[in-house]
């Protein structure tokens, strides 16, 4: 069929914009009567509303930066921790959501100047994110402003998947109608061409995209740490690439002080070291994402304390 010939040129050729071969694919979904294809083709063209269901592949795990000050020293885009926020509070805060048109996404990519994606947040938001921050034993703790923000190539993420599952369905339509003439006979393989659609397009697993730079940007090993083992703990340091320094150093304060079990927070001392431990995230002397950083450190120190 000359229309899926014609989609699957355009989409083959990384020049054009997605637009055109989206717009002939609204076409065709018009056409076979596909409201399944129809709809998600025309969210793709207009963008996502606030009460429609975002696919996975438009939400990715963000890093959290802020300005604030502690006692009579101000620190400017360093990392902010959630540790002691719930778990679904913490989904919600790292989330970054891209709503936006294929087009506008492919103009943000022209124009995109920086390596990063940032959205500052309420000022309501930054109050709850400091009010955690302080109970965590930082009473004196000021927080500006604070923002999430994910790598700028998650642009050509969403919109390489976007391209390539496009044309991994047509041409799995091509292979297996290509020799249909009428669209009224296509029409008749609706229940094939939905299948086709659920594994190519529409299929998408996973509990979003983690972005974050370095070579250990993303440890998703089971943490294996016995109540008390303090070996056992730096072992996991060790392999996390935590230098021995640091290691010696929380060694000496983990049993010094009790958390708070049930506000699972950690003593004052655990959380300067953990705040020093995310400065050297940012600064490159640790290499590991921030969000890895994150699991390494709260999810062990939560493993020895029994947590």
């Amino acid at each position: 069929m000359k229309l899926i010939n014609d989609i699957i040129n355009e989409l083959i050729d990384t020049q054009m914009s997605i637009t055109s071969p989206l717009l002939k694919t609204k076409v065709l979904a018009s056409r076979l009567q596909n409201a399944e294809l129809l709809n998600w083709v025309s969210k793709e063209l207009k963008g996502y509303d606030s009460n429609d269901e975002l696919p996975k592949y438009r939400i990715f795990h963000g890093n959290l930066t802020g300005t604030y000050i502690n006692g009579e020293m101000q620190y400017n885009d360093q990392p902010v921790p959630t540790i002691g926020l719930n778990k679904q509070m913490e989904n919600i805060i790292h989330s970054v959501e891209l709503t936006h048109s294929i087009l506008s996404l492919e103009v943000m990519k022209e124009e995109k100047t920086s390596g990063l994606l940032e959205s500052s947040f309420s000022a309501e938001l930054t109050g709850m994110i400091q009010q955690n921050w302080r109970k965590m034993g930082n009473p004196y703790l000021q927080l500006i402003n604070c923002k999430v923000s994910i790598a700028g190539n998650a642009l050509h993420e969403i919109l390489s998947y976007v391209r390539n599952n496009l044309l991994d369905f047509m041409l799995k339509i091509d292979s297996e109608y290509g020799n249909i003439t009428e669209i009224e006979e296509l029409r008749t393989k609706q229940e094939e061409i939905a299948t086709i659609m659920n594994q190519t397009i529409i299929n998408n697993t996973g509990d979003g995209n983690v972005l974050n730079t370095g070579d250990k940007a993303n440890i998703s090993a089971e943490i294996n740490i016995t109540k008390g083992n303090k070996e056992e703990l730096k072992k996991h340091l060790q392999t996390s690439g935590v230098c021995e320094e640091d290691i010696v150093e929380l060694s000496g304060i983990i049993d010094t002080e009790e958390p708070d079990l049930e506000k699972k927070t950690f003593g004052q001392k655990v959380n300067l070291w953990t705040q020093k431990m995310f400065g050297k995230v940012l600064d490159g002397s640790w290499n590991i994402g921030i969000g890895a950083a994150g699991s390494v450190l709260a999810e062990a120190i939560k493993k020895y304390y029994g947590m």
